[in-house]
């Protein structure tokens, strides 16, 4: 399901010169289509409804944090719900449930009533519409699946697919931490337990106050950063289990320090920004939770790889947080 936020901004620019001109609006499309109604038997039973009262249609449908269950994605679409916002990302279930015929007949009108009902933006919904279209017998498409995010414009449906796709991640990732985390003493799992928190209050802190948020993407691109962050923990973590551990000296520590606060000081002393979210302040806040980071590190390191000096640990951190500066300070330059 998910694409890298690049294919997203990509396809959305495309979506947007194609659809915006199209000569045939989806309005007429979505009111004829409202007039059908779905299989009473595809519905849940009342008592369906109420053991589904606080379902995640997505997350049933992707299979995140429990079981992909399509029939229980399809009960908990139909479960009504107080929060449109809720209700439109189940109908985004529904489309594809019915489009791809999992868990259900497949039914394109079906499909393309959900599609509507979901909504989004203009070029969203006639690209959806369109997409189901070519999935009919004889089309372009015919026998090929679709996916809610696969015809996106806008930056709020931008972040929310973004959202999913971290979601998946996530739980991929956990997995991968849980395993090499089996292997650690009680002593290295309670240092590591710090870790995995401190580096959860910087990632948040990261997306947080460094990306500029003042565009319509914003959700994605903090996802996106958000994600790049934890891939590099895991990244690093796998690297050191194999023994590709740092090798720094002290005085190659005390240079990339320098080189930090170089960077640091030059990003103080840039004139306030006036067309971006980015502030010193928020910098110099993320720049604290940091150093908790990268002293979580530290102390981690000590036990489980008690071969490597502490100042290698602080200059390979060190060096990697210098880097996200430098882009910040080219950026806001």
């Amino acid at each position: 399901m998910r694409r890298h936020l690049s294919c997203l901004l990509l396809a959305a620019l495309a979506a947007g010169s194609v659809h915006a001109a199209g000569p045939n609006a989806p309005e007429a499309e979505c009111a004829a289509l409202g007039k059908l109604a779905y299989p009473a038997a595809d519905r849940p039973s009342a008592a369906q409804q109420v053991a589904l009262s606080t379902c995640d249609a997505p997350a049933l449908y992707y299979g995140i944090r429990q079981p992909r269950d399509f029939v229980k994605a399809r009960h908990c679409a139909f479960t009504p719900d107080k929060d449109d916002d809720v209700f439109s990302k189940k109908a985004g279930v529904l489309m594809m449930l019915y489009a791809n015929g999992q868990g259900v007949a497949r039914n394109l009108q079906l499909a393309k009533k959900a599609a509507c009902a979901a909504g989004g933006a203009p070029a969203e919904l006639s690209g959806r519409l369109t997409h189901l279209n070519d999935m009919a017998p004889g089309k372009s498409a015919a026998g090929q699946t679709i996916d809610f995010c696969e015809d996106v414009t806008s930056g709020m449906m931008m972040g929310y697919c973004a959202s999913l796709g971290a979601a998946q991640d996530d739980v991929k990732r956990e997995g991968a931490l849980a395993a090499i985390a089996a292997t650690f003493k009680p002593n290295e799992r309670a240092a590591f337990s710090h870790l995995l928190n401190s580096l959860s209050r910087f990632v948040e802190a990261r997306g947080g106050n460094e990306v500029d948020l003042s565009g319509t993407a914003r959700g994605a691109m903090v996802v996106e950063e958000e994600d790049a962050q934890k891939d590099a923990f895991l990244a690093a973590l796998q690297a050191f289990e194999r023994g590709k551990l740092p090798r720094f000296s002290a005085a190659q520590d005390q240079a990339i320090d320098r080189e930090l606060n170089t960077v640091y000081g030059q990003l103080r002393r840039l004139p306030a920004q006036e067309y971006t979210t980015i502030k010193m302040a928020d910098i110099q806040a993320t720049q604290r939770i940091w150093l908790v980071y990268r002293d979580a590190w530290v102390e981690f390191g000590k036990l489980r790889y008690p071969a490597v000096p502490a100042h290698a640990w602080r200059a390979y951190f060190t060096q990697q947080r210098t880097a996200m500066l430098k882009a910040l300070l080219e950026e806001l330059s």
